[in-house]
């Protein structure tokens, strides 16, 4: 009876460390799901189902994803890294977060987001708005599945899963935005990233969405972004520009150089920000 007490107890603590990984797996898919369901972009994707197995040992840049923030206003950029197991160095995939959309670097040079360790074999690919993780972690077989459905499919027409429709990132604050007919607050500035954009152009100068700068409470104001005959995008709010860290005033559109696109303050400089919005600096 002590022998099948102790065979029952050994079987039992063999299991728990499984038990752990697999929860801590759980964990962290959820966490991945709960950001990536919202990303309007993927870039530099290139993997298509192969197992990636070089180069061995080192961070290798996979993809990746432009993720509106909580609000849905701005962006941040999540930055997929894996290192291949060779020898005694272990797999690794690994997760940066840039507080903007911006270029990931080749090499990951910041803390991670999030890291999966012990891991080989992995695969991933992208099909029908799905984005497909496979791996093995330790010696159990892991497949992740995550739904992109925001993100523009099709090397001819740009189509998104639900066509003229997008899974919206929004708190409190911004959903009531939505919902009131008048937008904005005083005390929104660009610098903080609270203020709202009301009417927005793309570099080919369409207007992207709906213009709803009638509906700005305390009026709105030009930035520069884009050399548009009718001028850039606007947001909601009172005009700082020329401030520190505020959008730079728009110049006489007959200007060419971009060094003169906006003007700023004496001791500040415009310069392009992630989003090609000029801030003085």
């Amino acid at each position: 009876m002590r022998k099948i007490l102790l065979l029952l107890l050994l079987f039992l603590c063999s299991c728990i460390p499984h038990q752990f990984s697999n929860q801590n797996l759980t964990r962290q898919e959820m966490k991945i799901y709960n950001e990536w369901i919202y990303s309007i972009r993927i870039k530099n994707f290139s993997q298509l189902g192969e197992v990636i197995s070089r180069p061995p040992g080192v961070f290798q840049f996979l993809f990746s994803l432009t993720i509106p923030i909580e609000g849905g206003l701005h962006y941040k950029t999540h930055c997929i890294y894996y290192q291949v197991p060779y020898k005694k160095i272990i797999g690794i995939l690994k997760i940066d977060e840039l507080k903007s959309a911006m270029e990931c670097p080749v090499n990951s040079d910041s803390d991670s987001w999030l890291e999966v360790q012990n891991i080989k074999d992995l695969r991933i690919s992208l099909e029908s708005f799905k984005l497909h993780l496979i791996f093995k972690n330790n010696t159990h077989q892991v497949d992740w599945s995550f739904l992109l459905p925001n993100i523009s499919m099709g090397e001819f027409h740009e189509k998104n899963l639900y066509p003229g429709m997008s899974l919206l990132r929004t708190t409190e604050e911004s959903f009531k935005n939505i919902n009131n007919k008048y937008l904005g607050r005083i005390s929104d500035r660009n610098s903080t990233n609270s203020a709202i954009v009301c009417m927005k152009v793309d570099k080919g100068c369409h207007v992207v969405g709906e213009d709803r700068c009638d509906d700005c409470r305390y009026g709105w104001y030009q930035v520069v972004d884009f050399q548009c005959p009718k001028g850039g995008s606007h947001f909601c709010g009172q005009n700082h520009c020329g401030e520190k860290l505020e959008p730079a005033c728009p110049r006489g559109a007959k200007i060419i150089t971009d060094e003169s696109l906006g003007i700023c303050q004496n001791d500040l400089t415009p310069v392009w920000n992630a989003a090609h919005i000029l801030i003085c600096q």
